[in-house]
């Protein structure tokens, strides 16, 4: 397929090194630990997770790749990614391929700039409001250790997913960065780096009957709206979503999560970093 010349300039910020960040697999049971929810082993698919900015701003994507690249190689997105482990083994940069000579310096960004971050206010681990009002998860993180190292301010705007498209183009915000899928959207934006591979997959109570893709006919499966997993459920998985008894959709997987525990639905298709967290956060 033909691509655009603002997507063309976006692939040229990333290193042949670091592109092939998205390439990597990484599917079956999460490692459930005891939990009461579980993956299935077939999952839906793989994708890799980019930064998405405005068509034709190619230099600020560029500025902000070059300042995580800077990031992986002074240790500082591998320390972030030991905060969250359901997401740690799926970052995918490494330091070998990266040009340090390339890379923005230290504290060279304009003071006077905030770097006005978007995402989705619901979607851990990667972005998501806490109980105490303020805002966490790893793209969380990295962005702020992106605003520092750079010396711009930092300004969360945080939204509903289905709106971040509204949000960007009104310029409420200067990126999408909350576990954003590069695949079938390629045209669509000016993407910065990939930083994360996922796995989209179906999670299910773990005393289920529900053992493959094959048992989800005649299910009730919930999935949150706008999402990579509700992509490919009407795309490449129709034919599977076809035979559910219903295809629930939610504005929030945690949403989702509840009603699975309630056995208002039987199943939720969700990428298996933000299940696993999910999982992991009804355990503690």
């Amino acid at each position: 397929m033909k691509k655009t010349l603002a997507v063309m300039l976006a692939v040229l910020l990333v290193p042949a090194a670091i592109m092939g960040c998205g390439s990597n697999s990484a599917s079956g049971n999460a490692d459930a630990g005891g939990a009461k929810y579980v993956f299935l082993e077939e999952d839906l698919g793989v994708e890799s997770y980019a930064i998405g900015f405005r068509v034709g701003d190619e230099e600020l994507a560029e500025q902000v790749s070059g300042a995580v690249q800077a990031l992986v190689l002074d240790g500082t997105y591998a320390k972030i990614g030991e905060n969250y482990p359901e997401i740690k083994d799926y970052l995918c940069l490494t330091p070998e391929g990266i040009d340090e000579s390339t890379l923005p310096a230290k504290g060279s960004g304009d003071s006077s700039f905030t770097f006005k971050h978007g995402f989705d206010l619901d979607y851990p681990p990667y972005s998501y409001r806490q109980d105490d009002g303020t805002v966490g998860g790893f793209d969380v993180e990295l962005c702020q250790a992106v605003c520092e190292y750079l010396g711009w301010g930092y300004e969360a705007v945080p939204f509903n997913w289905d709106a971040k498209d509204m949000e960007l183009n009104a310029k409420s915000c200067d990126c999408i960065w909350s576990g954003f899928t590069k695949e079938g959207r390629e045209d669509d934006y000016t993407w910065g780096i990939t930083y994360s591979n996922n796995t989209q997959g179906i999670l299910v109570p773990a005393d289920s009957d529900i053992k493959t893709l094959a048992d989800l006919k005649g299910k009730i499966v919930g999935v949150q709206t706008a999402t990579s997993a509700y992509d490919m459920l009407e795309d490449s998985q129709k034919e599977l979503a076809d035979t559910f008894s219903e295809l629930k959709v939610y504005e929030t997987y945690t949403v989702a999560y509840n009603d699975l525990k309630a056995g208002a639905i039987d199943a939720i298709a969700i990428d298996m970093t933000a299940g696993s967290f999910l999982i992991a956060d009804d355990n503690k």
